[in-house]
């Protein structure tokens, strides 16, 4: 595809260099915990360029950034788990997506939102899911997984509680928590180009914000060796709870 000048003229603007520190900022969470950097990159985006747009930017972003963490990840990954939940996620992301392409923007924005203020509050209270596991319940957290993020782009946490709550060391549930977001973002990147979310200057803009997110998981990846994981993880879910809020009041 080329891309005309009036194209790239028209995209270098505040909101795209206040896109850059967002995907910066938002790799490093990314980088650290396998996870999150979406809940607040794409309804920070979405306040600059709309909901389809974002989400269809982030895929990109996640992906690219991501791929400097996956060759550790395969390593350590149990494929026994992940199976399940990659099937609910194929079969239940096209609905979701149905949804982002014919609901209201405003409406989408809020039950972002909405959905990042819940997972935050639970992260906050401590709970811990105690429920069975195997085939049936990883289709089902897949399914959730895959209908949230087809229709808002933060559906990133289901997979989270369900792998943080698994008698697994740690690594096996970053790794775990790593290629099941991936095998997500793919599902979701091709359900917004079916749809259509893909023009010029959406390429464009993710071509641009990428190697800002990118060099945010880099720097995240190290820091997860070396940083106080207590004290990382409250400032993520402060920021969290303060993303949930801007997006359902503003």
């Amino acid at each position: 595809m080329e891309f005309g000048q009036g194209t790239v003229s028209g995209i270098f603007d505040v909101a795209l260099a206040f896109g850059m520190v967002v995907a910066a900022v938002n790799g490093v969470i990314h980088g650290y915990t396998g996870f999150g950097g979406a809940l607040m990159t794409v309804p920070l985006l979405t306040f600059l360029f709309g909901p389809v747009e974002a989400i269809a930017i982030v895929g990109v972003m996640t992906i690219c950034g991501s791929a400097q963490l996956y060759p550790r990840a395969v390593r350590n990954v149990l494929w026994r788990e992940l199976l399940p939940i990659f099937a609910g996620i194929a079969t239940v992301m096209p609905l979701g997506a149905f949804f982002l392409f014919n609901l209201d923007p405003l409406l989408i924005r809020r039950a972002m939102g909405a959905f990042i203020l819940v997972f935050a509050f639970i992260l906050m209270s401590g709970w811990v899911y105690r429920g069975p596991r195997g085939i049936a319940p990883g289709a089902v957290v897949g399914a959730l997984a895959g209908g949230i993020t087809g229709a808002s782009g933060v559906g990133g946490p289901p997979l989270a509680l369900y792998y943080l709550a698994s008698p697994e060391p740690v690594d096996v549930q970053r790794a775990n928590i790593i290629i099941s977001v991936a095998v997500l973002t793919i599902a979701m990147l091709v359900a917004v180009s079916v749809g259509g979310g893909f023009s010029e200057p959406v390429l464009m803009r993710a071509v641009i914000l990428t190697p800002a997110y990118v060099f945010g998981v880099w720097v995240g990846a190290r820091l997860f060796a070396v940083a106080p994981k207590s004290y990382f993880r409250r400032i993520v879910l402060w920021l969290l709870v303060i993303t949930g809020l801007s997006v359902v009041l503003i």
